[in-house]
């Protein structure tokens, strides 16, 4: 099973999502789930033309996760999405992503998402995962998938990305 998958497509929001992290204020950021969000307005998300063209066919919505500094999401499969497409926006240099893509064992082999400057992932939710951030707040954009396409599977959204013509 695929841990994730790199899209060749450039995100053209980065540095407006960058800017939005650290200027919103304190009560700009929504409890969602274990994180602090932000969420990103539909009409900075169609600035982009991956994300204008994802719409067309499937309905999210997309936002700006914080993790604090020193802190780790311990390890989980997410338990309403199936899939997500994020993008690290900020990391201060020192936080990782991992999966267990054999499951949770006392030791147990890993890999690492190495998140590329601008660049969106396919992200497999159900496998296990951990977010450790070592550093600043680490800041990642998400979409999460809903209404029609609430249990929308990482293989259906690749397989949509390669359709509208963004590769992988």
């Amino acid at each position: 099973m695929t841990c994730y998958e790199r899209i060749q497509h450039k995100s053209t929001l980065h540095l407006r999502l960058l800017n939005m992290a650290f200027s919103a204020g304190p009560d700009s950021w929504v409890p969602y789930y274990n994180f602090k969000a932000l969420p990103v307005d539909k009409s900075i998300l169609n600035q982009d033309p991956l994300l204008k063209d994802l719409s067309s066919k499937r309905e999210f919505m997309g936002g700006l996760l914080e993790i604090p500094p020193n802190s780790v999401y311990n390890w989980h499969v997410d338990t309403d999405r199936h899939c997500g497409l994020n993008m690290l926006v900020y990391d201060g240099g020192r936080s990782m992503c991992l999966f267990a893509p054999d499951g949770l064992q006392p030791v147990m082999p890993v890999v690492e998402l190495a998140y590329l400057p601008n660049t969106y992932y396919v992200f497999n939710t159900k496998i296990p995962h951990t977010v450790i951030n070592l550093s600043r707040p680490r800041y990642m954009f998400s979409l999460e998938f809903m209404g029609k396409d609430y249990g929308l599977t990482y293989d259906e959204l690749l397989s949509d990305i390669k359709e509208l013509g963004y590769g992988y």
